[in-house]
């Protein structure tokens, strides 16, 4: 008989503010008292226990702390101490002779346990963290002339996976690897007021032009694409593919809160499953209708079972499968993954897994990544996920990025209204003599996969913003670099000072074309509603990247920035969290 009885229980345990914070969080998403109560309490298959002294965790990562239940009565002569509970997750110590690999005991034996010593369960409490990150690589975007390189080309981009890292990193004051820093979902990450499409128009495009903070020399165009709203609801059949391995396991209260925030936004008529994958893959609940909260919250509560490996590939699978043989022709078809991404069984190479998801979407069954953690997360393979899933991809630190990045953006992330977007630049040489693309330095195009309709990239949701920053010279373009049989010379002088084409596909896979011709009087009386915050995010995103070309921009510029207010409303409220992260960075 076992020397414990009962089972073995888990808890998570938190401080009372954060307790409080979490409270908050499920009542503005619109959840019950009842409901919130159950989600506050309990996590897959774990209690949330309050105490006031307990750390405040501002990276909201928790481990699980293990308790056993009613210990038996202690045996006459036997030391007490061997009775006493396990708590906060300490290995009980097994004090023998046989601990030392004896040889004449062949090794190691189990004895009674003992109460580690305060120490040593403290330090096993903390286990060490190893940075096994990984994301891709890209060289910055050069400056370039009009005549040398006429357009730029890139795809379009409304991921917030690394404004979510990097507001996460300055927020904890760690060390911020440039590699994970991409520019333009720094840019993307915050609401512009941008045109809204008229008539039967799919896009509308806007420009505006501004100085530039770190380059005297240079200016700043400001390109805004705003997509459509849709024009009907559509229904949702989602499933939700949640990762239950074990390097998810201090992730599992923020995968909890994420689930609630998606569930909260959906209608009566919305359809969700669950399906947790580990080593093997398991169904949690199938087809549940949305039109019973309570059900909904003890579907997200029935999830449980954390620690094996991380067999993507086949949760995928599954999931793929349950949405084809329940496939919604009227509906959204989409799969959701929970993950840190780190796949290390089954099919576990980026080409691989992106290849598989690329298959799976001409299907008409998308792919959206949410993905955690900081010091193991796979940034390359989700990001590629989402790209060839044609889903978006975003990273959870804290309630706050679900709040922006889900909850607030869930419309938008989940009704594609045109797939494959591809997005050309071009600037007149009579009027630019210089430029640089600002950040989208792994989403460039060549000139033959802008015209190859079969090219799988980034799509746009209903209303979805997508903003492109370009740093330019004013002045008529020379050629830079001559060549013995090509000839390039300027256009004739005429009032347009950029074109702006958009290639993508509409929901029935038609290959469609959006332009649009900027003149120089639009584009120098433009109202710069938009353009002074892209300024200051752009900048920040330059120093935190060190970037070689952020110029003048360093700490001293972004405080003197922050101080005019740009990224505050008219009535000094914060639209998002970018003015306290810069001005938390700046002022560091």
């Amino acid at each position: 008989m076992s020397f414990f009885e009962g089972k073995t229980k888990y808890a998570y345990k938190m401080n009372e503010k954060q307790f409080g914070e979490m409270k908050a969080f499920y009542e503005k998403l619109g959840f019950s008292e009842k409901q919130c109560k159950k989600l506050c309490e309990k996590c897959f298959g774990a209690d949330i226990k309050v105490e006031k002294n307990y750390p405040y965790r501002q990276d909201w990562e928790f481990s699980r702390t293990r308790e056993y239940l009613m210990p038996k009565p202690p045996v006459k002569g036997r030391s007490a101490a061997r009775t006493m509970a396990v708590e906060d997750g300490a290995v009980p110590m097994m004090r023998s002779a046989a601990m030392t690999g004896s040889p004449m005991m062949g090794g190691a034996m189990p004895c009674p346990p003992v109460m580690a010593e305060p120490a040593m369960a403290e330090a096993m409490m903390e286990p060490p963290q190893f940075n096994t990150a990984q994301t891709h690589t890209a060289p910055e975007i050069e400056n370039t002339t009009p005549l040398d390189k006429p357009q730029m080309i890139f795809s379009a981009n409304v991921n917030t996976a690394s404004w979510s890292y990097v507001r996460s990193k300055i927020l904890n004051d760690r060390y911020i690897d440039p590699d994970f820093v991409r520019i333009e979902e720094l840019i993307n990450s915050y609401p512009y007021d941008l045109k809204k499409p008229k008539g039967d128009d799919l896009f509308s495009v806007s420009a505006e032009y501004g100085p530039c903070p770190w380059n005297d020399e240079a200016e700043l165009m400001l390109v805004g694409i705003k997509g459509k709203k849709a024009k009907k609801k559509v229904k949702q059949n989602l499933a939700f593919l949640v990762d239950v391995s074990g390097s998810m396991e201090d992730r599992w209260i923020l995968v909890q809160m994420s689930l609630a925030s998606i569930i909260s936004k959906l209608g009566k008529d919305d359809i969700i499953s669950i399906i947790a994958y580990s080593d093997d893959t398991v169904t949690v609940i199938k087809n549940l209708r949305c039109d019973d909260m309570s059900r909904c919250v003890k579907a997200i509560l029935e999830i449980d079972g954390i620690g094996g490996c991380t067999n993507g590939s086949e949760g995928l699978e599954n999931a793929y499968s349950f949405l084809s043989e329940n496939y919604d022709k009227e509906g959204n078809n989409r799969v959701f993954i929970f993950t840190d991404g780190d796949f290390n069984f089954g099919i576990t190479s980026e080409g691989g897994l992106s290849g598989y998801i690329k298959k799976k979407r001409e299907t008409g069954i998308y792919l959206s990544v949410v993905g955690y953690g900081m010091n193991n997360f796979k940034d390359d393979k989700m990001e590629a996920l989402a790209k060839n899933g044609n889903g978006n991809y975003t990273i959870i630190t804290n309630p706050g990025d679900i709040l922006e990045n889900l909850w607030e953006k869930l419309i938008s992330n989940l009704v594609t209204i045109a797939k494959d977007v591809k997005i050309s630049v071009e600037l007149n040489p009579e009027f630019v003599k210089e430029y640089r693309l600002i950040g989208y330095d792994s989403r460039v195009l060549t000139q033959k996969e802008f015209n190859d309709t079969e090219k799988a990239v980034d799509g746009i949701g209903s209303e979805h913003n997508v903003a492109a920053l370009i740093e330019l010279k004013r002045g008529e373009a020379k050629q830079q670099y001559s060549s013995r049989y090509v000839n390039v010379s300027a256009s004739e002088k005429s009032n347009e000072f950029a074109f702006i084409e958009i290639r993508y596909k509409d929901t029935d896979d038609n290959n469609l074309v959006f332009t649009k011709a900027v003149t120089i009087e639009e584009i120098e009386s433009a109202e710069k509603k938009n353009i002074p915050a892209a300024a200051v995010i752009a900048a920040f995103g330059l120093c935190v990247k060190d970037s070689e070309y952020r110029g003048k921009a360093d700490k001293q510029l972004l405080k003197s920035l922050t101080k005019e207010n740009i990224l505050l409303n008219e009535d000094g409220s914060k639209p998002y969290s970018h003015y306290a992260v810069i001005k938390s960075y700046a002022e560091d």
